[in-house]
């Protein structure tokens, strides 16, 4: 059975494992490189989700299936605004278990008092990735180009939001 839980400093090592498989496995579908990826960077996240912002895993029989974490930003006028990172590990992929940390952390946001806005740069070789995010109501926001540099190519990195903030309406009034 799978559950959706918090993660734990002891998660790290697999996480770390895990990310560096996607990253080689996939290239592009996360900026970092196999070597950019550790243990001590996922444990300082996992630290920091623990007062500000979410980490959590999805785990079935003992297995890490994929992670998903909503950071602050750390100024105190983006203070509502968290930066989503999401992995569904390398072999767990095409089984819905994007949408459902997804959904997870989207109903997280809407009951946290402080986060009113979430954001995400996704990759424009990951089109399943975009489709999930335009499901869930992410609306883009803008594109930057040749952002990811491939070992062939370059990739644009889209920029998308979500506002899960109450009554105030997404959009802001200092619209010039």
């Amino acid at each position: 059975m799978e559950t959706i839980r918090p993660a734990r400093i002891e998660d790290a090592e697999r996480i770390a494992a895990a990310e560096r498989a996607t990253v080689s496995a996939d290239e592009g579908l996360l900026a970092a490189r196999p070597h950019e990826v550790s243990v001590e960077g996922h444990r300082r996240r996992i630290e920091r989700a623990e007062t500000e912002g979410l980490y959590i895993v999805a785990e079935a029989d003992g297995d890490l299936r994929g992670h998903l974490i909503l950071e602050p930003i750390g100024y105190e006028s983006l203070a509502h605004v968290v930066q989503l990172t999401i992995v569904v590990h390398p072999g767990c992929r095409g089984q819905g278990l994007g949408r459902r940390l997804m959904n997870h952390a989207i109903a997280w946001g809407r009951r946290s008092e402080r986060i009113e806005r979430i954001e995400l740069r996704v990759r424009s070789t990951n089109p399943r990735a975009v489709r999930l995010y335009e499901s869930l109501g992410f609306e883009h926001e803008g594109r930057m180009r040749n952002r990811i540099r491939l070992s062939d190519r370059y990739a644009d990195d889209l920029c998308m939001a979500l506002w899960v903030g109450g009554a105030a309406e997404a959009g802001g009034a200092d619209r010039t």
